[in-house]
C-alpha cells in the first residue's frame, strides 16, 4: 500500500495548498520571473489537485460504506443465532435423550461456530441436510414446516453479506491507496514552490514565511535549504 510522503494531517495538507494558491495569484508575477513553468497555468492545475483532495473527502464515506456493510454482516449473524436458538428448541424435544442426534444438529458447538461468518455459513447449509433426515420426528414434536426450511435462505443471505462486505474490504484499500498517490502528488508540488520561494523571497524573509510548509500543529516549518 501506498505510504504518506509527508508527516502532517491530510487536512493540513489540503490547507497548505489552499494557503499557496492564494499567495501564488499576488505574487505568480515574480514566481514567473524566476521560473517560467510557475505561471497562471500551473496555479489552475495546483487548484484542481487541492479541489480534488478536498473532494475526495478522505476515508470518510468508505469507512460509512463499510460500516453499512458490517451491520448488514451482523445481522444475518444474529439472524442465524436467533434460528438456531428455535430450532434447538425443537431437536430437544424431539430428541431429549438422544445425545447423537443432538450433536448432528451441532449442540454444543454452536458457541464456537457462531463467532465466525465462513464457519456459521457452512454450519447453516449443513443443517439443511440433517433436518431433512430428521423432519418427520421434528414436525412431529412440533416444528413447523416453515421452521425446518429457513436454512437456505440464511445461509444465502449471509453468504451475500459476507462477500460485499469483503469487496468493499478491498476496495477500500485501492481506493485509500489512490488518494494517498495523489496526496503525495500535491505535497511533491507545493514542495516544489516553497523551494522556488526560498529563491524568490531570499530578500524578503517576512514573505518568505507565507510559503514554508506547516508542521503537525499546522505553524510553519523552518528548514534549511541546500546552499
Amino acid at each position: 500500500m501506498a505510504e504518506r510522503n509527508y508527516g502532517i494531517k491530510d487536512t493540513v495538507l489540503l490547507e497548505w495548498g489552499d494557503i499557496i494558491v492564494e499567495h501564488l495569484k499576488t505574487d505568480i508575477e515574480e514566481f514567473i520571473t524566476f521560473d517560467a513553468k510557475l505561471n497562471r497555468d500551473f496555479i489552475t492545475d495546483l487548484e484542481q489537485k487541492v479541489a480534488q483532495g478536498y473532494k475526495d473527502g478522505g476515508d470518510v464515506v468508505n469507512i460509512a460504506q463499510l460500516q453499512e456493510k458490517t451491520e448488514v454482516v451482523e445481522k444475518a449473524m444474529q439472524d442465524c443465532r436467533t434460528y438456531f436458538k428455535r430450532l434447538k428448541y425443537w431437536v430437544l424435544d424431539a430428541f431429549p435423550n438422544q445425545k447423537a442426534i443432538q450433536r448432528q444438529f451441532g449442540i454444543g458447538r454452536f458457541r464456537e461456530v457462531s463467532r465466525n461468518q465462513v464457519k456459521m455459513i457452512q454450519f447453516i447449509e449443513g443443517l439443511e441436510e440433517t433436518i431433512s433426515q430428521h423432519s418427520i420426528a421434528l414436525e412431529t414434536a412440533g416444528a413447523s414446516v416453515d421452521l425446518l426450511t429457513q436454512p437456505s435462505t440464511l445461509s444465502q443471505a449471509l453468504r451475500i453479506a459476507n462477500k460485499e462486505q469483503e469487496q468493499k474490504k478491498g476496495t477500500r484499500t485501492v481506493d485509500t491507496a489512490a488518494r494517498v498517490e495523489q496526496l503525495n502528488e500535491l505535497y511533491a508540488i507545493l514542495q516544489k514552490v516553497n523551494s522556488a520561494a526560498d529563491n524568490v523571497f531570499e530578500e524578503q524573509p517576512t514573505k518568505r514565511e507565507l510559503y514554508r510548509s506547516p508542521g503537525r500543529n499546522g505553524t510553519p516549518v523552518i528548514i534549511d535549504e541546500e546552499e
